[in-house]
This record gives structure tokens, C-alpha cells and sequence, in this order.
């Protein structure tokens, strides 16, 4: 009883401090894109590079031209990596947020369970351009929209939830043991390859295969494919949904706990 408390006065603060929120994801977006002279572009160049540079090497090194599939291999990669772009910036910045906002904890008043909340919508803004773009892009490919493309607004909300209990989590460990970030960029550099982005679960053999789907994050790449690619929904795969917001929830709630249970001790800690 005490831990559901403690949550729902957590949730409480969020809700109440909506304003400061918002104003705080202008500022955030403002001094991290718009203060030098490409601006806005540097947001696009990184995720875009690196996407230009795996499609180049797969199509035209390996000349991966159709998946087993029959759908065209640089759609497909692109389609996986939109949403893993939004993972890793999403989980990264969040996970130095408080450090970075430092002068905002010492502020008695201020609620600091906001902050890394402003570094996912910050990311969540620059996804919704790409989703933008792999429209037209999948339009380009003769992927034309139809009613599961609206899976978007259901992914872009579940993504946000995990994320968020992932973020409350790691910036709060990461006070108290800065090697939490570097760790962090590592884990996700394994779970890169780790998750069926480059590569086809189908390849997988044997138990293999139920591992793959029990991955949270392939659960977003994947349904992101079903609504672009597939035309299928996402909830067909009722295995892999159920773990998703299993593991979703849990990390929202145990993030939000221990973030509130250290809550305490970030203005000591953080000079």
C-alpha cells in the first residue's frame, strides 16, 4: 500500500507541474538545436547519416536488394531504425538529465521528476518529423496509407511510458554512479544488434526465436513494420504485447519509485 502511495503522488506532481513542463521542452529544444548555425539540421544529420551509411553498405556492398520477404531491405532497415533512433536518444539524454540540469535540483520548489521527462518529449519532437518522412517515403515505395498507420498513435504513447520508467531510473543511479551513462551507451550498442533491426527474427531458430520477442524494444521496431510494411496489427502478436507492457509497466513503476526514494539526496550529491 505504501509503494502505490508513493506512486500516485508522483504521478500527482507531473500532472500538476504540466506547465512548467512544457515551457521547459521549448527551452530544452531551443538551446539544444537552435543555438548554432545549423540549428535544426543537426538533429537529422546523425540519425540520418547513420542510416544512409548502413543502407549504402547493405545495398550496394552486400547488394541485400528484396528481404526473403519480397519487401524492398532499405525500406525495411529504415522503417526498424526511425523508432530505435527515438530509443537511444530518448534513453541517453534522459539518463544524463539530471546532471545537466543540475542548477534546477538545488531549487526547493522545483519538481525534479520533470527533467527527464523534457529530454523524451525533446526527442519525441524530432521523431514525429521522421514519422513524417517515412510516410512519404514508404508512399515513394508504393506503400500506400491505409487504416494501420494509425498504429503510430498507439506505439509513439507505449514507447514514451517505457522510456520514461527507463529515464527515472537511470538518471537517478546515474547521481550517485556516473559510470551509469557510459554503461548506458554501451548497453545500447549491444542491443542495437542485439534487437532484429538489420536482421530478420525469422532467421532465428528454435528457442531463439520466442527470446526475440520477448525483447521490449523489438516490440516497438516490429510494430512500427506491421503499420508501414505489413498491414497487420501489432496486437496479433498477443505474446509479445503482453511482455511489452509487463515490462513497460514495471519499469515505469519501479523507476518512478526509486526516483522518488532518492529524490532526497540529489541536491547533496550534485554540486
Amino acid at each position: 500500500m505504501y509503494l502505490f502511495r508513493n506512486f500516485y503522488y508522483f504521478l500527482l506532481e507531473l500532472i500538476q507541474g504540466r506547465r512548467v513542463i512544457k515551457q521547459l521542452i521549448i527551452s530544452d529544444f531551443k538551446n539544444k538545436y537552435l543555438t548554432s548555425y545549423l540549428g535544426f539540421s543537426w538533429a537529422f544529420f546523425q540519425p540520418l547519416s547513420a542510416i544512409l551509411v548502413v543502407w549504402f553498405a547493405f545495398t550496394y556492398g552486400l547488394k541485400i536488394g528484396l528481404m526473403d520477404n519480397g519487401l524492398p531491405f532499405a525500406i525495411w532497415f529504415i522503417v526498424g531504425m526511425i523508432p530505435w533512433n527515438f530509443a537511444n536518444e530518448a534513453i541517453s539524454s534522459s539518463t544524463q538529465s539530471l546532471i545537466e540540469y543540475s542548477f534546477l535540483i538545488r531549487k526547493t520548489s522545483f519538481r525534479i521528476s520533470i527533467i527527464p521527462i523534457i529530454k523524451i518529449f525533446t526527442a519525441l519532437i524530432i521523431h514525429a518529423v521522421f514519422i513524417v518522412i517515412l510516410g512519404i517515403l514508404c508512399i515513394l515505395y508504393g506503400f500506400k496509407p491505409n487504416i494501420y498507420w494509425l498504429q503510430v498513435l498507439y506505439l509513439v504513447p507505449a514507447s514514451f511510458v517505457f522510456y520514461s520508467g527507463l529515464g527515472w531510473l537511470l538518471s537517478s543511479l546515474n547521481v550517485f554512479v556516473r559510470d551509469v551513462g557510459q554503461m548506458v551507451s554501451v548497453v545500447l550498442a549491444i542491443l542495437f544488434w542485439a534487437t532484429p533491426i538489420l536482421w530478420p527474427y525469422e532467421m532465428l531458430q528454435g528457442n531463439m526465436k520466442y527470446i526475440a520477442l520477448l525483447n521490449p524494444f523489438f516490440y516497438i521496431t516490429e510494430g512500427y513494420r506491421y503499420a508501414f510494411l505489413k498491414e497487420a496489427w501489432i496486437f496479433q502478436n498477443v505474446e509479445m504485447t503482453i511482455f511489452f507492457w509487463v515490462n513497460a509497466t514495471a519499469f515505469f513503476v519501479i523507476g518512478a519509485l526509486v526516483f522518488r526514494k532518492l529524490n532526497p539526496h540529489f541536491a547533496d550529491i550534485i554540486k
